[in-house]
C-alpha cells in the first residue's frame, strides 16, 4: 500500500509539485513510526523523476533531513536516507550541468553545496564504519554523491578530495567491488565536469586501483563491473591524458602478464571513446599497443587483437601506421603452427 501511495505522490507532483513537497517536507521533520520509510522514499522517488524540478528544494529538504539523521535507528532505515541523500545530490549533478533548461533563476553551486556539506560531514563520521554489506553499499552511494556535488565549490572541494582514499580503500572492504568502481566513476565523471586540478597523488591513487582491479585473476571483475573500470580508466585520461598515458606505458613495458593485458584493454576502451581528444591520440595508441604485438604471453597477443578489431570498427586513421592485416594473418599462422605440431 505504501508503494502504491508512494507512486500516486510521484504522478501527481508531475502538476503539483510544490504542493507535494510542502507535505513531504512537514512529515520529514517529524518522522516517526511506519510514516517514515513512505516519507523518504517518496523523496528520493521525486528525486529521481523530477531531478531539475527539485532542485528549488534542496535547501529544504536536505537541511530537513540532517535534522532527523541522528533518529535512524534500522539500518533499513540508514539505507533508505542514503537513497534520498544519493538521488537528491545526482539531481543536483545533473543540474549543474543542464542548468540552462531550467525556467527558475541560476543557483550558485555556493548555494547548492551548503545544505549538502553538513550531510557529508555526519555520514562520514557516523556511518562509514557500520558492518553490514547493504549499508556499506549504501553509504558508498551516498558519499560518492556528495562528492561529485561538492567539487562543484571551491570552498568543499579539498573536503571532497580527502574522502578519495577512503572510497578506494573500500575495494579491501566490501564483498562486491563494484559499487566501489560505480561511485568512483561518477566522482570522476564531477571531476571531469568541473575541469579542478587532480591531486597527483590521488592521481596515482586513482589509476593503481583500477588497473588492480583490471588485473584480479583471482576473482575476475564480471563483464559489467570491466566495462565500469574501464570508464574510469577514460574518464582518467580525458582529466590527465599525458600521466594515464606514462602509467600504461610502464605497465606495458614492465608491468606482469596482467598488467599488459589490462593496459591494451584500458588502450582499446580509448579508442572506443567518442572524445575528440582521445581521438587526436590514436596514432600514440597504436604505437603502444605495437610495443607488445609480439608478446610471449597468448592472452597479451590476444588483447592486441581484440584492439585492432576495435581500430577497425572505429575507422581510425591510426590504421595505416601499422600493417593490421598482416598482423592478423602472423598471430593465425602462429596458432595454425601450434596446432600441426
Amino acid at each position: 500500500v505504501r508503494t502504491d501511495a508512494s507512486g500516486v505522490l510521484v504522478a501527481l507532483a508531475r502538476s503539483h509539485l510544490h504542493d507535494v513537497m510542502s507535505v513531504l517536507q512537514g512529515h520529514l521533520k517529524a518522522l516517526e513510526g511506519m510514516s517514515e520509510e513512505f516519507v523518504l522514499i517518496t523523496l528520493r522517488n521525486l528525486a529521481a523523476r523530477y531531478a531539475l524540478q527539485c532542485v528549488p528544494f534542496v535547501e529544504t529538504t536536505l537541511s530537513a533531513l540532517h535534522g532527523v539523521l541522528s533518529e535512524v535507528g534500522s539500518s533499513r532505515l540508514l539505507r533508505t536516507v542514503c537513497g534520498v541523500v544519493e538521488q537528491w545530490c545526482r539531481g543536483i549533478n545533473t543540474y549543474f550541468r543542464e542548468w540552462e533548461k531550467c525556467a527558475f533563476p541560476r543557483l550558485g553551486a555556493a548555494q547548492l553545496c551548503a545544505p549538502v556539506y553538513p550531510l557529508f560531514r555526519y555520514v562520514g563520521r557516523n556511518w562509514r564504519r557500520c558492518e553490514e554489506e547493504e549499508v556499506k553499499q549504501a553509504v558508498l552511494r551516498a558519499m560518492g554523491a556528495m562528492m561529485g556535488v561538492l567539487l562543484h565549490a571551491e570552498q568543499h572541494r579539498e573536503r571532497a578530495w580527502e574522502q578519495l582514499l577512503w572510497l578506494l580503500h573500500q575495494y579491501r572492504e566490501v564483498r562486491e567491488p563494484f559499487g566501489v568502481t560505480t561511485s568512483l566513476s561518477y566522482f570522476l565523471g564531477a571531476v571531469a565536469d568541473v575541469q579542478t586540478l587532480v591531486p597527483r597523488a590521488k592521481l596515482l591513487a586513482i589509476n593503481a586501483a583500477v588497473h588492480q582491479q583490471l588485473c584480479d585473476e583471482i576473482e575476475p571483475p564480471s563483464p559489467e563491473h570491466r566495462a565500469e573500470l574501464c570508464r574510469c580508466a577514460v574518464l582518467q585520461a580525458q582529466i590527465c591524458p599525458a600521466e594515464t598515458i606514462v602509467f600504461l606505458y610502464c605497465k606495458l613495458r614492465s608491468g606482469s602478464k596482467a598488467d599488459r593485458v589490462a593496459a591494451v584493454e584500458v588502450l582499446q576502451a580509448l579508442v572506443r571513446s567518442d572524445a575528440a581528444e582521445m581521438r587526436e591520440k590514436l596514432p600514440l595508441f597504436v604505437k603502444l599497443v605495437q610495443s607488445v604485438r609480439g608478446d610471449p604471453a597468448a592472452q597479451v597477443r590476444k588483447a592486441v587483437l581484440h584492439f585492432i578489431g576495435e581500430l577497425l570498427r572505429s575507422s581510425a586513421p591510426g590504421c595505416s601506421a601499422w600493417d593490421v592485416v598482416g598482423h592478423i594473418f602472423s598471430e593465425f599462422s602462429r596458432a595454425s603452427g601450434r596446432l600441426v605440431r
